[in-house]
């Protein structure tokens, strides 16, 4: 079988911030029926057995939002119980992590991303709970119209006042007036990857973006589906149930089936999924900012190629 793994929304969109630049509240609100707003026992349990019962290599589940972290800690706890083997991780805004919680993704070797949303109080304080308890964390930072023009202050607050060695930087392609431009993604990412090899940190701190074209390039495998040839690489469940083929992409004719009627070979084998993957095919980016950022990804791509292609070249014996 095909390997994918799952992002699981358990709050469906439900989030206590709910900032003004997210883009999954208005998508998911296309959908006619209302889901559940938190995701049951049964449907947990259903799509964790089943997904393990899965003859593929790796089983990873990430849970996501809105803000998964309104579901309570038995939630998570059930879900280990479960998923015995399985690769689990959380993208939080962190402002909801207790002591109690941050000591069972320590225990449960759990991998947990934060979202600096505002740099608040809350976020410091869940932030400092998971690091005081040794959780793995990661930092991932939407790059809105406001953030863009300020690479360096981004990644000097990440890797010094943070301390996290590892980064994610995603562009804000929706709703306005947050949205980035192509000519502005570029030189935020031409200036980002500069200040990565400044700094000497090329060796020590991870940025996605730069570790999935690395891959890519000495592999042929990129770690992230925007460069990949095809869109199926995970699986969207909601807290109804419903699966989807991506979270940008949560529309009422993409609905692949449900965990609770369907089987993960009908939906992975089925015609509709086939046809969302091929809309990548002979494109270097995701479908859903094609002609947006083009551009910005190519003055990136030009920029930081050569230097990578250098870098691997094999030294003096």
């Amino acid at each position: 079988m095909r390997p994918f793994s799952l992002l699981v929304k358990p709050a469906g969109a439900d989030c206590n911030l709910a900032c003004p630049y997210c883009f999954y509240r208005p998508g998911r609100a296309r959908i006619p029926a209302a889901p559940p707003s938190r995701m049951s026992d049964a449907i947990l349990e259903r799509m964790l057995t089943t997904y393990c019962a899965l003859p593929i290599a790796e089983h990873a589940v990430a849970f996501q939002g809105g803000e998964p972290l309104l579901m309570d800690e038995f939630f998570f706890r059930r879900a280990a119980e479960l998923g015995e083997g399985v690769s689990f991780s959380v993208q939080t805004n962190a402002t909801l992590v207790t002591d109690s919680l941050a000591r069972f993704f320590a225990e449960a070797g759990w991998l947990v991303g934060v979202s600096p949303h505002g740099r608040t109080p809350a976020f410091r304080r869940g932030y400092e709970r998971l690091v005081t308890a040794g959780v793995a964390v990661n930092v991932l930072q939407l790059v809105t119209k406001n953030e863009v023009r300020e690479p360096e202050k981004l990644y000097h607050y990440i890797r010094d006042e943070l301390g996290c060695m590892h980064h994610q930087y995603i562009e804000c392609t929706s709703p306005e007036p947050f949205a980035v431009s192509g000519e502005e993604w570029g030189a935020f990412m031409v200036r980002l990857f500069d200040e990565w090899v400044k700094g000497g940190d090329v060796h020590r701190v991870s940025v996605r973006t730069f570790d999935s074209l690395v891959s890519q390039m000495v592999s042929g495998m990129p770690t992230l589906c925007q460069f990949a040839q095809d869109c199926r690489h995970y699986l969207v469940v909601e807290a109804d149930g419903d699966v989807f083929p991506c979270d940008f992409y949560v529309e009422p004719d993409l609905c692949l089936g449900n965990v609770m009627r369907n089987d993960w070979e009908e939906i992975v084998e089925s015609p509709a999924y086939a046809a969302f993957g091929a809309r990548k095919r002979g494109h270097p980016d995701c479908p859903r900012n094609r002609h947006v950022l083009d551009a910005g990804w190519q003055r990136f791509y030009a920029h930081a190629v050569p230097y990578l292609r250098q870098q691997l070249q094999p030294g003096p014996p």
